[in-house]
């Protein structure tokens, strides 16, 4: 099973490659530093350090070369970024927002363009992080435009891309308000925790199932 995980050098992402590597999957991880993992792929020959930066024009395209078309089974769009935890509408920040966008959104549209013959051929699935930040229906507190939108954008993609692709499997996940470095030291759940369930999920997604979005717990979210 060959798996590509993007923002790997951390948190969610990390425990991804940790568990995985477990069941004894080839993880390919990526991130722009992967100076973290180097220690686990001195270890365990079925990772691969792809030291890629994402964001960059060429960086989709350097990463589908760098896998040499393997087929790819399971990609998980796991890099995202949080910039506006204390900001409201007065003081919003275009810059903040583009960034946003660039790396919740575009990235792993980008990523996913890139390795979509790879996808193809695997009949794979696409996962993407989202956030229930990112529903529409449940935003009852405000604030946080820029991950809010972006995230919500994430999710369009995931419903849309379900339907364009209906032979791969796709699934937008909200991994819960998780102990990370984004989530900080208050959040109620565990990084194992989080990412048991998610791995949960992907295992047991169905095709009648794709295009939808859950949180880690398996629960359906309204967009």
């Amino acid at each position: 099973m060959n798996i590509v995980i993007t923002g790997a050098s951390r948190g969610i992402g990390a425990e991804f490659v940790r568990r995985y590597l477990d069941i004894g999957a080839t993880v390919h991880a990526v991130s722009r530093n992967t100076d973290r993992l180097a220690p686990v792929a001195r270890e365990n020959k079925n990772l691969k350090l792809h030291a890629i930066d994402l964001e960059s024009e060429r960086g989709p395209a350097e990463l589908a070369k760098a896998l040499g078309g393997a087929t790819i089974d399971l990609l998980i769009n796991n890099a995202g970024i949080y910039l506006d935890h204390d900001s409201d509408f007065s003081h919003l920040s275009p810059e903040k927002i583009r960034k946003s966008f660039e790396v919740n959104t575009l990235l792993p549209m980008r990523a996913t363009a890139a390795l979509l013959p790879q996808l193809i051929a695997a009949k794979g699935t696409v996962a993407n992080i989202s956030s229930l930040m990112g529903s529409v229906s449940d935003n009852s507190s405000g604030g946080a435009y820029a991950y809010r939108m972006s995230k919500a954008a994430l999710n369009m993609f995931t419903k849309s891309f379900s339907v364009d692709y209906p032979k791969l499997k796709t699934v937008a996940l909200h991994p819960g308000w998780v102990k990370t470095d984004m989530g900080g030291e208050n959040a109620t759940t565990t990084v194992e925790e989080s990412v048991k369930g998610l791995m949960k999920i992907i295992a047991e997604l169905k095709a009648t199932k794709s295009g939808h979005f859950y949180d880690f717990e398996g629960d359906e979210l309204h967009w």
